[in-house]
């Protein structure tokens, strides 16, 4: 109870200062400090939401430990147990946790449970250096096994408009002025490609490798333009797509989506034997060393 005590007490001290970090014992970790600090956007359940998944997805509450009562957190969060409710729901809906009957919450091993729309939230809360970049790396990886039968599914099976729009859209890719302009022209070369290739759950993988690299933001546009421009942009593969030529195109899209894969683990200093998630990526440091991140929500 003694952490529970301090956790309220600091909870109040956030309330007498918005915007400002204070520190109190978690429940799961004693020991450790939750920093609580106002937040201001989106709706009070996502933002619950979004703290807890930040919290177990930084494994500061590790697979098989409970989260605290709904009462705590509600506390904790300024908010009723309506809104705690609604977000350990959408966190049990995507493979987090898992609520029993009495209330208890139970957090799961994420990378068992989890599916593909972890990805984009594991994107946004990894932190700079080799924690973004692992993320990355993994985005490019799934990337390159999936774009190369992705490009020859679509030869196959692209309709006459599909081939002549991803033909378009690879010669507008070098008077493209910026990076983000580039960026958005990359993924409406593949969106146009996914939907010629006719396959439900290479779409599906595709728009979750999508939301991963949009909350990557700008690391990801520059990232992405950088490796259009030293790879002759996706002239060579329209090229074999439209002429309906599929092992063509396929290896053309393996070639170039392997060389960025080896490329960019290269430069970030990531071993390409090493699984590419590494380690869950680290919340950033708050004052004290191990501190989570929930904050209170006004």
């Amino acid at each position: 109870m003694t952490g529970v005590f301090a956790l309220r007490n600091a909870v109040s001290r956030a309330r007498q200062a918005p915007g400002t970090v204070v520190h109190g014992p978690t429940t799961s970790h004693p020991g450790t400090f939750l920093p609580l600090r106002a937040i201001q956007s989106r709706s009070l359940a996502d933002q619950v939401f979004e703290q807890l998944a930040g919290e177990i997805m930084t494994e500061r509450y590790a697979p098989g430990s409970s989260l605290p009562a709904e009462r705590t957190l509600a506390e904790v969060f300024g908010v009723n147990r309506h809104v705690v409710r609604e977000g350990l729901k959408r966190l049990e809906q995507i493979g987090l946790v898992k609520i029993s009957q009495g209330g208890g919450t139970l957090v799961l091993d994420f990378k068992r449970h989890a599916g593909l729309d972890l990805l984009a939230l594991m994107a946004e809360h990894a932190r700079g250096g080799k924690d973004v970049a692992s993320v990355w790396l993994a985005v490019l990886e799934m990337r390159a096994a999936i774009g190369a039968d992705v490009a020859r599914l679509c030869a196959l099976r692209g309709s006459r408009s599909v081939k002549r729009d991803l033909t378009d859209i690879a010669d507008r890719m070098p008077k493209a002025t910026s990076s983000q302009q580039l960026f958005r022209l990359e993924v409406q070369f593949w969106e146009r490609a996914v939907e010629g290739a006719d396959n439900l759950a290479y779409q599906l993988a595709f728009n979750s490798l999508i939301k991963g690299s949009y909350a990557m933001g700008s690391l990801a546009e520059e990232w992405s333009a950088s490796e259009l421009r030293h790879n002759g942009y996706r002239t060579a593969i329209a090229r074999a797509i439209a002429s309906g030529d599929a092992g063509e195109a396929e290896a053309q899209t393996r070639e170039m989506m392997r060389r960025a894969v080896i490329v960019f683990a290269n430069n970030f200093g990531l071993s390409m034997g090493a699984p590419a998630h590494g380690a869950a990526p680290e919340a950033p440091r708050a004052v004290s060393e191990g501190g989570s991140r929930a904050r209170k929500i006004p």
